[in-house]
């Protein structure tokens, strides 16, 4: 046990228990216990509108029938592996049916089970439709940033409680209400049962919360909090460990001084899941790597600012979380560039969120190394006549894409036109993807086409439909302006 002698800057200790108190210079001291509407582009202009848990005991108050490690289990490794979806959401999960079309070819209770944690029970219960894939857990209290491993947490313990014995190779795999997979239930299932390793997509090291420690033989230790995405893949042993767990290191906030206007910033959840496995790392001495047991996409570089590990989820991040060239940003400069997806901007606090994705998208993240992509919002559209979930079912989730047959020719509507103001706008269409090009930079546009309809987002964000005739020699605008085709083909 520790006692701290108090000093600003950094932590001195010395024997007896702690509790945590702050000093008037901000120091961390121990001391013993007892968005408005844009408007119209120039060339369409017409008046357009454009907590703490309380619901888990402590962890020596929860009996599962999991091994403990160590233990040999013969009779479960002779069963098939599963796959554990745990999801933690508000009040729903985000385009259902897509996951209805994943989970189609698998069976529930041998190949895969999938937990819901919400936020609103009851309204979980209103919102879920495919109660006979999803099965709803008891909620318990949870709180953005500080307290949303109290959700996963019971997350895992619903699920450790119902394999019985289990297998060494069975997955609990974290995901959010807006999550999609992006690999067919058999590859995923192949590719997450082939090892006991666990998945942690690290963040690059300049977003690792830093403290110095000082020690009453005045040793001086810098210590790391390794942060990282919340989202990850925990191998059978790792996700018992981590019920065991349960009521410990809740204080990662206080102690690594997060989000109190210093470098450190992060929640709870981003920090919990390796500390509880791995501990904190002491940098003292500067070493380069460690070597870590089961933690897949290893060994971890102390000096590398890019993500490191296992990053199963897609996730669009500013630079300073998501590094310059690596996965992640390889997939979101791709998305960015295609004309038939619609992402918003990272920001400092949010990652992007997607609301339209296109074929190429679709078959460019089923390329990809990644298992899941987010943030997807609930109704995003398909740019094509297609839903969403049936361009899912043939373009991911079938044993080889199948494209689209709709998508096959170019927009009929596709070439030169004058605008409203008699300047050149050229628009290109090709799989359900448009992009659209005038003189004045306010004047470009992406969207999608369904037969003689697009809808586009113009570079200020402002959202237009417009209607091609019959004879394809205007383009009428949802307020009433009207395009002109001129001839030739756009180059």
């Amino acid at each position: 046990m520790l006692r701290p002698l108090h000093q600003c800057g950094i932590y001195m200790w010395a024997a007896f228990a702690l509790t945590t108190v702050w000093s008037a210079c901000g120091m961390r001291i121990l001391k013993p216990q007892a968005g408005p509407i844009t408007g119209a582009p120039h060339g369409l202009q017409r008046g357009l509108e454009a907590s703490h848990n309380r619901g888990l005991k402590a962890s020596h108050n929860i009996h599962l029938p999991f091994d403990r490690p160590g233990q040999s289990n013969t009779s479960g490794d002779a069963r098939k592996p599963q796959l554990f979806f745990l999801f933690l959401v508000y009040v729903k999960i985000n385009n259902e049916a897509v996951w209805d079309r994943f989970f189609a070819s698998a069976v529930r209770g041998v190949d895969y089970q999938a937990l819901v944690h919400c936020k609103s029970e009851a309204s979980c219960r209103a919102n879920i439709r495919s109660m006979h894939r999803f099965e709803i857990i008891p909620s318990v209290e949870t709180q953005y940033c500080y307290n949303l491993v109290s959700g996963t947490n019971a997350l895992l313990a619903a699920a450790l409680a119902r394999t019985g014995q289990g297998t060494p190779h069975d997955k609990y795999i974290i995901v959010s209400d807006s999550t999609l997979p992006v690999q067919p239930f058999a590859s995923m299932h192949r590719h997450f049962t082939a090892n006991d390793g666990s998945d942690f997509c690290i963040f690059p090291r300049n977003e690792w919360a830093e403290i110095t420690e000082q020690f009453h033989d005045g040793t001086i230790r810098m210590t790391a909090g390794v942060k990282h995405h919340q989202w990850v893949v925990l191998s059978r042993e790792h996700a018992a460990k981590a019920v065991r767990k349960i009521g410990t290191h809740q204080d990662l906030m206080q102690r690594f001084q997060l989000n109190m206007g210093m470098k450190n910033t992060g929640c709870l959840d981003e920090f919990w899941y390796f500390t509880v496995l791995y501990g904190s790392l002491n940098l003292t001495g500067r070493p380069s790597t460690f070597h870590l047991g089961n933690f897949n996409g290893g060994p971890l570089k102390t000096m590398l600012h890019e993500t490191q590990g296992r990053c199963d989820t897609f996730v669009h991040w500013v630079p300073r979380a998501s590094g310059h060239n690596n996965n992640l940003t390889q997939l979101s400069k791709v998305l960015i560039a295609d004309p038939g997806t619609e992402m918003t901007t990272a920001t400092e606090k949010r990652p992007a969120s997607i609301s339209r994705m296109s074929q190429a998208a679709l078959l460019e993240m089923r390329k990809s190394p990644f298992f899941f992509v987010r943030k997807v919002n609930d109704d995003c559209d398909f740019s094509g006549c297609e839903s969403l979930a049936e361009a899912f079912d043939s373009l991911v989730f079938s044993a080889t894409p199948r494209p689209l047959a709709g998508l096959a020719t170019n927009w009929r509507g596709e070439g030169k036109w004058l605008d409203n103001k008699n300047n050149p706008v050229a628009i290109w269409g090709a799989e359900g993807s448009i992009s659209l090009a005038g003189i004045a930079p306010s004047m470009r546009a992406k969207g999608s086409y369904c037969r003689s309809r697009i809808t586009v987002v113009f570079v200020n964000g402002y959202r237009a439909k417009a209607t091609l005739t019959v004879n394809g020699q205007q383009l009428i605008w949802h307020n009433g302006v009207i395009w002109k085709k001129t001839t030739g083909k756009s180059a």
